[in-house]
């Protein structure tokens, strides 16, 4: 196993001169294609030859102006007699560049992979899709829990197993500073007055509406959303361009009695969201969107659904001391602690509320796309060590 920080103390100079081979599908925008664009220009600027190979898209040019190279194949080719060809093709293409790694993204293309990098004795490097990727010489899983779960499933194969990262671009949000007009901008927008504070929803499923509603009846059952001291508002934010015609979300906040104390929004400035909400609460299932708040300095609640056991982009109690907290997090059904987290965030002072924020930031440059580069040049770099 790679230890998660191994990346601050790897020797990439082991990189040098080296090609190394990456695999997708296609290069669309997404994740995928993202980590791809980020460890190419990371291995370009290593000094090593970064070979991209897969199906074109809109990305090639950004890809090539990073320094990677792209080289058409279809990985994902569903006929059978391409796919079975697409072994001897991928070897052929590897061999002839001179390949000394390979690295697969998704699953598509495994058997070809796997195929070219026995052929030619060179490691194979595959992203975690299940047992199949076993055979692989490394398979990277994305959370430590997926990590645990591995280990103690195939523990003759831990040594297998490293710890990747799926990284956040945080420059387009942090490149420069927030003017206080786009702030404002936004808060006249959504038609919240000067001094009222706000607890906004940011890219959460619409079947967690009755939730969102149901923390904040609770705050204002107990008069905490409009009282001589503050006046609150829940925010729900939409995608851009959604209808926000009456719907179920104005409904339910009518039964609850909530009229003056919630609203739902379409689109908006989501960093402008960031720093103007007391606090931001965000899905365990898009971690992008708990590490860009907190890069903004935001405090954030993550807010899990039944299927995010593990949160990892938020700091808490009692996985750490209360004075490492850099959030919240919130179980599955309890409404009542997301009131909570909203309190608690709506008394910060402000030197507790500046305090939490640094954290945050600080937490927030670990899941960046640098160290996601870091963390995967050090993976190739483990193969090539004497």
């Amino acid at each position: 196993m790679t230890p998660w920080g191994e990346e601050d103390i790897a020797d990439h100079q082991c990189l040098f001169g080296r090609t190394i081979l990456q695999l997708i599908p296609a290069l669309e925008p997404g994740p995928e294609a993202f980590a791809c664009i980020e460890t190419a220009a990371a291995l370009d600027e290593a000094g090593a030859r970064a070979l991209v190979a897969g199906g074109e898209g809109p990305l090639v040019s950004e890809l090539q102006a990073r320094g990677g190279v792209f080289l058409p194949f279809d990985l994902a080719a569903r006929n059978p007699i391409t796919a079975s060809m697409n072994r001897s093709r991928l070897a052929v293409l590897a061999e002839r560049e001179g390949v000394e790694l390979i690295h697969l993204r998704g699953e598509a293309g495994f058997a070809a992979a796997l195929h070219a990098a026995r052929r030619l004795r060179i490691p194979l490097v595959a992203e975690d899709f299940g047992p199949a990727a076993l055979e692989a010489d490394t398979i990277v899983v994305h959370s430590r829990q997926a990590l645990e779960a591995a280990e103690a499933e195939w523990p003759h194969l831990a040594q297998r197993f490293v710890r990747g990262l799926r990284g956040v671009d945080l420059h387009a949000s942090l490149s420069q500073p927030m003017d206080p007009a786009r702030v404002k901008k936004l808060r006249e927008g959504w038609g919240v007055r000067p001094h009222e504070r706000v607890v906004v929803g940011l890219g959460l499923p619409s079947d967690r509406q009755k939730f969102f509603l149901l923390a904040a009846a609770q705050l204002a059952k107990r008069n905490f959303l409009d009282n001589e001291a503050q006046e609150v508002r829940f925010v729900w934010r939409d995608a851009e361009g959604a209808d926000l015609s009456s719907g179920p979300f104005e409904a339910e906040a009518r039964q609850l009695g909530l009229d003056r104390h919630v609203l739902r929004v379409a689109g908006g400035d989501p960093a402008a969201a960031c720093l103007a909400a007391a606090l931001v609460a965000t899905p365990a299932g898009d971690a992008r969107l708990s590490v860009e708040a907190q890069a903004l300095g935001a405090p954030t609640a993550v807010l899990q659904s039944a299927a995010d056991q593990y949160v990892e982009t938020v700091l808490t109690p009692p996985q750490v001391d209360p004075a490492r907290r850099t959030g919240w997090i919130i179980a599955p059904d309890q409404p009542s602690a997301f009131a909570r987290a909203a309190e608690e965030a709506l008394r910060l002072g402000a030197s507790a509320r500046e305090a939490l924020a640094l954290r945050g930031a600080e937490h927030a440059r670990a899941f960046s796309a640098e160290r996601m580069s870091a963390l995967t040049l050090s993976t190739y770099a483990r193969h090539f060590r004497v």
